[in-house]
């Protein structure tokens, strides 16, 4: 199979169209009609990352976060980016990145965790921003379906003082930072949600939300976007022999 090939199927569940505004999507380095010789799939791109591709034998990577995000003025050895950048170039690997269009796909990040831990998804929170639905069972529960799901040790709780043991709760789950991290406060009460699961909170939200009667549950930013790397591997593993899962935060 071709590169564009690989897009295409990606594209099928997580069009471009999705991605924000000023997200960088899709083919970042390399050429659309290349030959694929394996996958290797990670967060984000890494020298580890760009090793492993080498020692398999690949010659296309997809990432979740955009191997290059900010305008690049140079490609200079001694810049970081540009540093692995040039280095995937030397190798010829393609490096492709589903972002924001990941997290606002029905069958993306947001929507997967929050099946796998066992919340009913009705909907997005606001634009894609995240996705709310049904939990049956206790905060301790859910906690263990957490670092099970995640491999997280020690996930931060922060009940409301007004938090009790239910049975039954209206849960949201936003993956990484959050983005317009803002409007969750107002959908939170708009919305009924008693516990929001995510990675990054300002200060000043998190005391509101406590204060709203919203239970948080803050996890690590990679812990909460890992599944990306099961996504796409399921979605391209019939696709090729020599496809890799990299899920090492290095």
């Amino acid at each position: 199979m071709r590169v564009c090939e690989i897009a295409e199927i990606i594209e099928k569940i997580a069009p471009v169209t999705l991605a924000e505004e000023w997200d960088n999507v899709g083919l970042l380095v390399g050429d659309y009609s290349m030959q694929v010789s394996g996958i290797v799939i990670a967060l984000d791109l890494t020298d580890s990352v760009i090793n492993e591709c080498i020692a398999k034998k690949c010659n296309l990577i997809i990432t979740h976060h955009p191997a290059i995000f900010d305008k690049l003025d140079s490609l200079v050895i001694t810049d970081y980016t540009s540093n692995l950048i040039i280095k995937c170039i030397q190798n010829n690997i393609n490096v492709y990145s589903a972002h924001t269009n990941m997290d606002m796909s029905d069958k993306g990040i947001n929507f997967e965790m929050a099946k796998l831990l066992g919340v009913k998804p009705n909907t997005f929170l606001s634009d894609g921003l995240g996705v709310y639905g049904e939990y049956d069972g206790s905060l301790a529960k859910l906690l263990l379906e957490i670092q099970k799901i995640t491999k997280e040790n020690e996930p931060k709780i922060y009940k409301s003082l007004s938090s009790k043991d239910a049975e039954k709760h209206k849960i949201a789950y936003i993956g990484g930072s959050g983005g317009r991290i803002e409007e969750i406060v107002s959908k939170a009460k708009e919305l009924g949600i008693t516990t929001i699961i995510s990675s990054e909170f300002k200060h000043n939200i998190l005391l509101e939300l406590v204060a709203q009667n919203v239970n948080i549950i803050q996890i690590g930013h990679f812990e909460s976007e890992i599944i990306f790397v099961d996504i796409i591997y399921n979605l391209l593993k019939s696709k090729t022999d020599n496809i890799y899962k990299y899920v090492d935060f290095k």
